[in-house]
């Protein structure tokens, strides 16, 4: 960074620019380091870790296995081992913790940054110490030690290759004058990071202590998410500079067997609204810019672009605003006076500097955005509850369908309904809204509910214009969660964004000063995701929702006194430690695996048992294709067959897919459903069918599945909502076909578009009933391995039926 023109006159902004030099000149020698710790960042161990003590290798283990649970746990599993195997030289859970600090060579440092020299808060006044001892302490875990580790094995020295090497390979396959990728996907495809390595700082807050902690990430996998820094409340950092100074102060990267310099960088940093306010330096929603309507008798700005009719507030009576026309913010550093520096933070919405060396530093955050934000506002709008309006009644407004309380319930009874149809790969499946909004309903249930429900089951209630609206926004969405993304997509996604935002304004704020407060940030913010994933690729790759789930396995480990540092280092030096990764490359007792990632799994039938006459002529025209011999001196009508069957696959993609057979043992309330599957017909479309069992026919034919298909998707639904509603009629037996199992893409969810009449979930062994129409239910950013943490596989697959 080159020193600023001007010297900033204001406290707070000189200490900004304080913490921006000193990270300038950072060294190892300035870090209160201790020798033993700065040789071993400068010299790392070159070769992998190696146990030779089998007694300590096996009291590793066992603190590996049972890290999340009491020390008593501990000590009773050693217990048992000592008295079966009395050889075995015993370890206390203590010896243990030590000597995994020491092969992992991470360790935990506090520091104080540019304020050391303090004794009191130039904030509050209070006193640094009370009377000798800090009053407060915070802790920072250097990122180097630990990205070192990792480098210690080859897997994790590969696998932190990928970033680099996918790089190269984006870089190699794109012509020197085109204007775009052929497709965006991950952080390596944006435009500003294509030439770097790949660490992400992301921060984050914990509602329920309020304690903050800072994240050092390589790729989404639990062994490379990195704690930087934990900052104890209950009150919030006033200077959050000064507790992420040490953490930035400290890169330094090495590789297995070869020592090289790798430049570390910050890539992006994410954190809530709340979070993101600080982190990034500005005022969060309470500032003007991008803000430009100020309603009367409200202290807040609006981003709404229509110019209101009536009475206007000074300064606010401007006419309508293009999206595209908001322009860039003037610098706040040029502020001498306290005056100055308010009305620059007024109108540019910063209040510190943030002139680190970074290309793109900090992103939307979709999660919130899109997982909270909107499904809130809209709900409120729809329900009449949304407060800020004086002349009106909102639930008297032409959006409030769901205002009368009936017609709430009955909603919230057909989203609590639709979970048996969710499979438990689909993460938690929203609960009944109307029971449960106002006690802690999840962005995952907001997300399902928002982008693959709400478009249908609310297609009856809202009026026509409201609904398009709706579709315009969920496809516009939806486009943003696709792990790859190609240009067109993008350019579909913002001109449906364009059209959400300002069809928005014009059904629900309609230019009335008494609802200005309905045209909220996030409206507009969503519109911007588009050019963003130009700039940094795909924003499911930096959201934090598989972030905060994450972390919730770190906060078990921290709640037991387990250092996650140190248990990640060492999973990372000696893979086999990680036992969630090693489930998944293990296939379950009796599995059948048939090559490219299928696998057939229990339960088995124990005898071939005669087909019905309707699967018979399923099997008789699929032989008359694939093997004609066997159809020889049989008409359909004569036809038989014999199968033994078998009740799950799993997909390449790590879920499982079901089937009836089994399935149908049990009442639909005590069930997630997981036998509707996508295919590939022999025509090379796409057909969804719901599998009734599995089964080989020959040595020489694959395995096979017996699928009911369902009809062909209404098309002209389809095309008025924008592909958001695919409606399909299920038809039973009556449209029964045989097709291989490596045919099978994907799961997908089929929701009954209307509540069967009189069907009681605790006693409906059906599930599925024909003539019924079911509207398809896909996730948002579906690649289990983008959305869940390493080892995180369908529950299905340890199953053993």
């Amino acid at each position: 960074m080159e020193e600023p023109a001007i010297n900033a006159t204001l406290e707070d902004m000189r200490h900004s620019l304080e913490f921006i030099r000193l990270l300038q000149t950072a060294t190892l020698e300035g870090s209160n380091l201790t020798p033993e710790v700065i040789e071993g960042i400068r010299n790392p161990p070159n070769q992998g870790l190696t146990i030779d003590d089998p007694d300590l290798m096996l009291w590793i283990e066992v603190y590996m296995a049972v890290g999340n649970a009491s020390e008593e746990t501990f000590n009773a599993v050693r217990d048992g081992i000592i008295q079966r195997f009395p050889t075995v030289k015993s370890m206390s859970l203590y010896k243990v913790k030590k000597a995994v600090e020491k092969l992992s060579g991470v360790s935990c440092v506090g520091f104080t940054g540019p304020f050391a020299g303090y004794d009191h808060c130039h904030k509050c006044g209070e006193a640094r110490f009370c009377p000798k001892v800090p009053r407060q302490t915070f802790i920072t875990m250097l990122p180097g030690p630990q990205i070192q580790a990792i480098f210690r094995s080859k897997e994790g020295a590969e696998d932190l290759g990928w970033f680099y090497k996918t790089a190269q390979g984006i870089i190699i396959a794109t012509p020197r004058h085109a204007l775009s990728l052929a497709k965006y996907f991950d952080l390596v495809s944006g435009q500003l990071l294509l030439e770097r390595h790949d660490v992400v700082l992301m921060l984050y807050q914990n509602k329920k202590s309020d304690c903050w902690i800072s994240l050092w990430l390589k790729r989404y996998k639990k062994i490379y998410l990195l704690p930087g820094t934990i900052i104890p409340g209950p009150n919030h950092p006033q200077v959050l500079d000064s507790f992420m100074f040490p953490g930035f102060f400290h890169a330094f990267h090495a590789t297995l067997r070869r020592q090289i310099i790798s430049r570390l960088f910050l890539a992006l940093g994410t954190a809530d609204g709340p979070g993101m306010a600080m982190f990034n330096g500005s005022v969060g929603h309470h500032g003007t810019l991008g803000c430009r309507r100020h309603k009367p008798g409200c202290p807040h700005y609006y981003p709404a672009l229509l110019r209101p009719t009536g009475d206007l507030v000074p300064g606010c009576a401007h006419d309508d605003i293009s999206l595209a026309s908001i322009p860039l913010p003037s610098l706040l550093l040029s502020a001498r006076t306290d005056t100055q520096y308010k009305q620059l933070r007024r109108a540019t919405g910063l209040c510190l500097s943030r002139t680190l060396p970074v290309p793109f530093c900090f992103p939307l955050d979709l999660m919130h955005l899109t997982c909270l934000n909107i499904p809130e506002l809209f709900v409120n709008l729809w329900r009449g509850t949304i407060l800020g309006s004086t002349l009106s009644d909102p639930k008297t407004w032409d959006c409030a369908i769901l205002a009368d309380p009936n017609v709430w319930l009955a909603h919230g009874l057909h989203v609590e309904r639709a979970r048996s149809y969710l499979p438990g790969f689909f993460d938690r499946a929203p609960r009944n809204i109307a029971d449960k909004l106002n006690s802690g309903y999840k962005a995952i249930e907001y997300k399902t509910w928002f982008y693959n429900y709400a478009p249908a089951m609310l297609r009856w209630l809202l009026p026509c214009a409201y609904w398009l609206q709706l579709c315009e926004l969920v496809r516009g969405v939806t486009i943003l969660y696709a792990e790859d993304i190609s240009p067109a997509d993008l350019v579909e996604s913002k001109r449906a964004l364009t059209r959400a935002v300002e069809h928005y304004e014009a059904l629900y704020y309609a230019r009335n000063p008494d609802r200005l407060h309905v045209v909220r940030p996030c409206i507009h913010l969503v519109w911007h995701c588009p050019d963003q994933i130009v700039l940094t690729g795909s924003l499911i790759s930096d959201t934090q929702l598989p972030m905060e789930r994450l972390i919730g396995d770190l906060g078990s480990e921290i709640k037991q006194h387990a250092n996650p540092c140190q248990v990640n280092a060492l999973k990372a030096m000696l893979p086999h430690l990680n036992r969630a990764s090693t489930l998944t490359r293990n296939i379950p007792r009796g599995a059948l695996a048939l090559g490219d990632g299928y696998i057939l799994l229990r339960a088995m039938d124990n005898c071939m048992r005669t087909v019905s006459d309707l699967e018979a002529r399923a099997f008789y025209e699929y032989f008359s294709v694939w093997a004609p011999t066997l159809c020889l001196d049989h008409g359909s009508d004569s036809f038989s067959w014999r199968v033994r069957k078998w009740a799950r696959l799993q997909l390449p993609q790590g879920m499982v897919a079901r089937s009836a057979w089994k399935e149908c043992d049990k009442p639909l309330s005590k069930m997630r459903m997981a036998r509707c599957v996508k295919f590939t017909n022999g025509q090379g479309t796409i057909d969804i069918g719901e599998v009734r069992y599995f089964c080989q026919v020959t040595p020489e034919l694959s395995p096979v599945a017996m699928v009911s298909v369902f009809d062909a998707r209404d098309e002209a639904l389809y095309a008025r909502s924008l592909g958001t509603v695919e409606l399909l009629t299920y038809h039973g037996e009556d449209s029964l076909r045989v097709i291989p199992v490596k045919a099978i893409d994907t799961v997908v969810r089929m929701v009954p578009d209307v509540l069967p009449v009189g069907v009681d979930g605790a006693t409906d062994f059906k599930h599925l009933y024909k003539g019924h129409k079911y509207f398809v239910v896909q996730k948002l950013g579906f690649e289990l391995q983008v959305f869940c943490p390493e080892g995180s596989v369908d529950p299905e697959m340890q199953v053993d039926e």
